[in-house]
Parts: C-alpha cells; sequence; structure tokens
C-alpha cells in the first residue's frame, strides 16, 4: 500500500527537472511491473510507447505521462506536474527503481519477460 501512495504521489508532483533524452536510450514498446509482495500493488505496470508517452496502470485508475530517458534515469511527467518524477535504470536495464525523498528505494519496476521479473516477490 505505502509503495502504491508513494508512486501516485510521486507522479502528482515529485521535484525533478525533465532532461532530453539520450540518442538510442529507448523505452518504447516495454512494460515494467512494480514488485512486491502487496496483491494490490502487484496489478500496477508502467508501459512506454514509442511516442514517448505512457500509462500507469492500476486498479484505481489509469495515469497517463510523457517519458524521457537519460543515461541511466528515465523521467516521468503528468499534465498535472510541472517536475519530473526519476526511476534509476539499474541491473542491466531491467529494473527501474523509485526513490523516496531520503533517496531509499520506495518502488521496484522490473521489464516484463526480464530475468528480474522472474524474481520479483509475489509474482
Amino acid at each position: 500500500m505505502f509503495r502504491r501512495l508513494v508512486v501516485i504521489a510521486a507522479l502528482c508532483g515529485a521535484a525533478s527537472p525533465v532532461f532530453a533524452q539520450a540518442p538510442g536510450a529507448t523505452m518504447a514498446g516495454t512494460t515494467w511491473v512494480l514488485c512486491g509482495g502487496d496483491t494490490q500493488a502487484a496489478r500496477d505496470a508502467l508501459v512506454f510507447d514509442a511516442d514517448g508517452n505512457g500509462t500507469v496502470i492500476r486498479a484505481q485508475g489509469n495515469v497517463a505521462f510523457r517519458y524521457q530517458r537519460a543515461a541511466a534515469q528515465v523521467a516521468l511527467t503528468t499534465r498535472t506536474s510541472r517536475q519530473a518524477v526519476l526511476l534509476d535504470v539499474i541491473e542491466n536495464g531491467e529494473v527501474l527503481v523509485l526513490r523516496a525523498p531520503n533517496g531509499e528505494a520506495a518502488a521496484h519496476y522490473a521489464r516484463q519477460g526480464s530475468a528480474a521479473m522472474a524474481r520479483c516477490p509475489g509474482r
């Protein structure tokens, strides 16, 4: 439950500027599933399309976002936020990590079909 709230709150207004996408650094056509033991949150996912748009899929309703990738981070912004939510790309591009303001990992997303997905708790 806490992870879902962190993700939703972060998408509605976090504190990091948007940056330009690095050439060849694409998320297009990928789906990332929230890893965790919370059965409700287990349905949450991030879906990235080829046009720089994406959707947070969740039981309470979906949230559309724009995204850009630079180096080892992905920036997500919604229509209602002026600041980007930054996700770190780790484990050879198989995991996205949302960090809490104190720097600790608040949520992990695994790329669907990856080895990291097989290691997700509750999967």
